[in-house]
């Protein structure tokens, strides 16, 4: 590819042309918004700096020695970094001017002048760096200047015909053709600037969409009940992509009105809040680069939360008695927020998953709306059950008359703020729920106390009864607590007994046991327990093998379990 003539060219192609240079160059660098009435493009990337600043790049088309209008430009266009709002929080440590032209000395010495009142370095980017990024990057001079996007999408429309399932079955699938079609369809995908594209293939059920940086979107092909399947990866280039190439949805939504759909739709209008449409509830067309848009017949779509979540998502939250006594503290994530015509949405996390909360301000009445869900069962697997209790200990005290003091982690609670919003004062459902898992953790924090086996929350949905109840009758054994139980209806219990031990009738019966508990299907050995029965009747002995069985009987089914007593040394 030859030199551009940067001189022939308008001025918008110029600056459109080399601030995509910059943003493949800089793939982190964002487009902030054509410049209020000096020309140029403004460029920032945040933390670039030598020491964590920002970096700004200003690109002007000039292709020759600056004229007293184009200084002028480039003066306002500094000043602006101290004047305009959008510059407000930045803490810019460098400020690049990028032009097609290389500067003279005399030229560069003005602009250090010029930049001299200035708490940053400024650096003129000549012609020389210019051309340096279009050998780089000529698939961007191409597309722009060449009519290079023309022939991307004729080309991608091919290249999605030939990858399309259920096309000509007069065609080769064997591998080595398929290998092929790949290797002829790469240097095609390869020319987009903005987006690069990898294929998958495979067969019976698709994966779903990886989570990596800067995957814009998974366009997919299958058969219904399984088969051969292409997923195609969707990658941007750098952050700027999006704005120069969108990928947009037109298109509607059916939902009646009083349906929960509906409800969802208007929570999203209101609020931001994501949601997920029924099957085949959208219709539309997808504009999306790399022949892959099209229409959307019989669709379901999702809104997905953005990754914007605000300075210092990490919080700290203290319950406070009325005579100012810390009574349980919990740590929180802001895992989501969005805003919408009504309001701001805001989503807290406990750093466990044991609960979460949804604030709903709506403005411009300042009122808030706080929803409390607690965390299901299956969300609580894997997680220490000091931590799981400590959460659950501190919903138990968020009511009357205490009260709430929310700070940034890691920072000083005292200067924290009083929110009071954390009393939920929770229905009877809510604190039966929460007094049930308070009882099961925590006989798995105490049972840990007492191993060296670490322990953690197991899906409690497939946790027996009798399991359950095991780790209750450890947990008080181990406290060194005396508990009274009793054994099943229509059974009795059965003890391993010497075939020369005499049994009397409405007796008492001591025997010391192992004291085991099953969680998550291992067994955890705690030591030893005693067994006591009172009024002990003998049912009958059963002889199995070399071991003798005694069935007993106590009235009401009754018999008490002691902490094994502590050895003397």
């Amino acid at each position: 590819m030859g030199r551009v003539e940067w001189t022939r060219l308008e001025g918008n192609d110029v600056e459109a042309v080399v601030a995509m240079f910059v943003n493949r160059e800089r793939p982190n660098s964002v487009r902030i918004s054509t410049s209020r009435g000096d020309g140029g493009i403004d460029i920032l990337e945040r933390g670039a700096g030598p020491a964590g600043g920002d970096d700004v790049h200003q690109v002007k088309c000039y292709c020759g020695p600056l004229t007293a209008r184009q200084k002028e430009e480039v003066k306002k266009s500094l000043a602006r970094l101290t004047t305009d709002p959008r510059w407000k929080s930045l803490k810019v440590e460098r400020w690049y001017l990028v032009t097609p032209w290389d500067p003279t000395p005399e030229a560069e010495a003005w602009l250090q002048e010029l930049a001299a009142g200035y708490e940053f370095t400024a650096v003129w980017h000549g012609l020389a760096y210019v051309e340096q990024l279009a050998a780089k990057y000529p698939d961007v001079v191409d597309y722009y200047l060449h009519g290079g996007k023309t022939a991307i999408e004729d080309a991608y429309q091919a290249v999605a015909a030939m990858f399309a399932l259920g096309g000509n079955p007069q065609q080769t699938m064997d591998i080595p053709s398929v290998t092929a079609r790949v290797q002829a369809a790469l240097p095609v995908l390869d020319t987009d600037p903005h987006y690069r594209y990898e294929l998958h293939f495979g067969s019976d059920q698709p994966p779903p969409p990886a989570d990596r940086p800067r995957l814009v979107m998974s366009w997919l092909s299958s058969r219904r009940g399984g088969g051969p399947w292409v997923a195609v990866d969707v990658i941007a280039r750098c952050a700027a992509s999006t704005d120069e190439r969108p990928i947009t949805i037109t298109g509607q939504l059916a939902a009646d009105n009083d349906s929960t759909f509906a409800e969802d739709l208007r929570d999203s209008a209101a609020f931001g809040t994501p949601f997920t449409s029924p099957a085949g509830a959208f219709t539309g067309e997808i504009d999306a680069p790399g022949g892959l848009g099209g229409p959307l017949a019989n669709a379901q779509i999702m809104s997905l939360p953005i990754d914007d979540l605000g300075a210092n998502p990490q919080l700290h939250v203290q319950i406070i008695d009325p005579a100012g006594t810390v009574l349980s503290t919990a740590d929180l994530d802001r895992t989501d927020r969005s805003q919408g015509t009504d309001g701001v949405r805001v989503v807290l996390q406990e750093v466990h998953h044991v609960f979460q909360v949804e604030d709903r301000y709506r403005l411009p009445a300042a009122s808030l709306k706080r929803t409390f869900r607690l965390a299901d069962p299956a969300n609580l697997v894997g997680e220490p059950p000091a931590a799981v209790l400590a959460a659950l200990q501190f919903l138990n005290v968020c009511r009357t008359p205490n009260t709430a003091r929310a700070s940034v982690r890691h920072t000083p609670p005292e200067r924290g703020t009083i929110d009071r919003a954390w009393i939920l004062d929770l229905p009877d459902e809510w604190q039966k729920k929460i007094d049930f898992l308070t009882e099961a953790i925590g006989a798995l924090a105490t049972i840990q106390q007492h191993t060296s086996t670490p322990i953690r929350v197991p899906d409690l949905t497939l946790v027996t009864f009798e399991q359950h109840r095991r780790w209750i009758l450890a947990a008080h054994l181990l406290a060194g607590k005396e508990v009274l139980t009793t054994y099943p209806d229509g059974q009795c219990l059965v003890l391993e007994l010497g075939s020369d031990v005499d049994v009397p009738n409405g007796g008492t019966i001591g025997m010391a046991v192992p004291l085991n508990v099953v969680i998550d299907g291992a067994t955890i050995e705690l030591g030893g327990m005693e067994i006591w029965l009172n009024e002990a009747t003998l049912v009958r002995r059963e002889q199995r093998g070399d071991r003798t069985y005694h069935l007993f009987t106590t009235p009401g089914r009754r018999y008490r379990c002691l902490p094994a007593p502590e050895e003397n040394d």
